[in-house]
């Protein structure tokens, strides 16, 4: 019988004696029954609780996800228009060098706005697919070139990934150096461009942008310099150092960077 109780739910089983001693028994055995219980309803509240949070948590993820797309939406919908706008400028200016310094801003604008556009179509807000993104940005720069040098931009890329604020340091930069090569790189006529991303090990990638021209050296630049010091500013929000190598003929720049955002160094508590 005490173990058909047991089975069917009992706490526990006093045996009865004659002289009544069992009922000391009895009373230690229903407290200890309440006190399970007491014990058990707190755990059965304590799940529920935590289904219950685990559940808001989840719910406010996928808001938040939402929320940061419409967000990049709405973001990239604006640089589009900006970028619309000094295109429009830019196509009736009579003035060459005011024409093409719109066409710069023009491609910085977009440079950025590709990243706010991967993030609305993307399954993951919080990185960058780099390789393609670079893809993206380099069609921006065929078709801002003219259809005549299309053939003569070349993207080689390894898949890498990255944080949309380093993504948008890296595309910035690409489009400096893309820009400076095609305005310097080859003084009377046409050549190739090639932008490089390759993967260099975890957590680490070097993305180059290289030429067949005529060097630094042999370059007559008569620009403000203010790409450079863009791509100097992104290359310190990036913690990565410029590589330039310009032979006799041509010129690579290097910049290898960190994919991750390295945590800061702490610092000493003075006593």
């Amino acid at each position: 019988m005490a173990v058909a109780a047991l089975k069917a739910g009992a706490f526990d089983y006093v045996v009865k004696d004659v002289g009544g001693d069992f009922i000391f028994l009895l009373k230690s055995a229903l407290s200890v029954a309440v006190d399970a219980m007491r014990l058990r309803r707190a755990k059965e509240t304590a799940e529920q609780e935590v289904r219950e949070a685990r559940d808001r948590f989840e719910a406010l993820a996928v808001e938040r996800d939402m929320l940061l797309r419409e967000v990049n939406h709405r973001v990239g919908n604006s640089l589009q228009l900006i970028a619309s706008l000094l295109h429009m400028q830019g196509h009736g200016e009579k003035n060459e060098d005011v024409k093409q310094a719109l066409v710069q801003a023009t491609n910085r604008v977009m440079a950025v706005a590709q990243v706010h556009r991967r993030l609305y179509t993307s399954d993951d807000v919080k990185s960058v697919a780099v390789d393609q993104y670079l893809d993206a940005l380099v069609s921006d720069l065929r078709l801002s070139a003219g259809m005549a040098k299309q053939a003569q931009l070349i993207l080689n890329a390894d898949a890498v990934e990255t944080d949309p604020d380093r993504a948008v340091a890296i595309g910035v930069i690409v489009n400096e150096l893309v820009m400076n090569a095609m305005k310097y790189a080859y003084p009377t006529g046409e050549g190739q461009i090639r932008i490089g991303l390759k993967d260099n090990g975890p957590g680490a990638a070097i993305v180059s942008v290289e030429d067949d021209g005529v060097g630094i050296a042999g370059s007559r630049s008569a620009g403000t310099g203010l790409g450079q010091r863009i791509v100097r500013a992104m290359a310190d929000k990036l913690g990565a150092q410029v590589d330039i190598q310009s032979p006799q003929r041509g010129t690579r720049i290097e910049i290898a960077f960190a994919t991750v955002r390295k945590a800061a160094s702490p610092q000493p508590v003075a006593s």
